[in-house]
């Protein structure tokens, strides 16, 4: 179990990254952008397959008795009250800190970061499966496919939707879990993650990037019908 847990997504990734850069080296020798391509439909593809299926198998360990899933707290702070506070005050923190607790976390707690697990595989499921279909099409010669101007707006949503929700309930269930393990006596009670709005923007410009790539096929696509009228 520790290996699925630990082990098996980056050796995927690895192999991915493998594969893709002996592609790269193929295509300059053979001036083809086709096994570029190729390999990138299959990674996108398999990796979409892998991520919705690591995301169930991880959303189920979460309910599962004996069976700690690692899981992150953003911006932990910690301070030390002073016999005297004219005299001094003591505070530090860190930026992230991961976490494995196993059969100590109340049922809604696992709800709420399990829930945030499965919104964020959603998301990396929309990205790969976007690649991919985009790669498909580039293969059939149509690389400019209505499909494609309308999944990417769908897509940019997604994104911009999933990524905060996925951030926010990481966090409320990473406050959630924190303040659970205090409790119970396993870390100071000095200890504790800031709000939940400490999120990253990236679903944010990564929306805008999508946006702006459907906008990029829809002009395209009235391109190439225009050209072949034209023919």
């Amino acid at each position: 179990m520790r290996f699925v847990l630990f082990v098996l997504p980056p050796l995927v990734t690895l192999v991915g990254v493998i594969l893709l850069i002996m592609a790269v080296f193929r295509a300059r020798r053979t001036a083809e952008a086709t096994p570029i391509v190729r390999i990138a439909l299959v990674i996108s593809a398999a990796w979409s397959g892998i991520a919705l299926l690591w995301g169930i198998v991880r959303t189920v360990l979460w309910f599962q008795r004996d069976v700690g899933v690692p899981f992150g707290v953003r911006t932990l702070a910690f301070w030390a009250a002073p016999p005297d506070p004219d005299m001094f005050n003591l505070s530090g923190g860190f930026t992230t800190a991961e976490l494995t607790a196993i059969n100590l976390l109340s049922t809604p707690t696992r709800g709420i970061l399990a829930a945030g697990d499965l919104i964020g595989t959603l998301v990396t499921v929309a990205l790969a499966g976007l690649i991919a279909l985009a790669c498909f099409r580039f293969m059939q010669g149509r690389p400019f496919a209505p499909e494609l101007a309308r999944l990417s707006f769908v897509a940019a949503i997604v994104v911009l939707v999933g990524g905060v929700a996925t951030q926010l309930l990481a966090q409320a269930g990473g406050m959630r879990a924190l303040s659970e393990l205090v409790a119970a006596g396993l870390g100071p009670r000095s200890v504790q993650a800031t709000g939940i709005w400490a999120i990253d923007w990236w679903p944010v410009w990564l929306a805008i990037g999508l946006g702006a790539f459907s906008a990029l096929m829809r002009y395209g696509m009235h391109l190439q019908r225009d050209t072949e009228g034209l023919v």
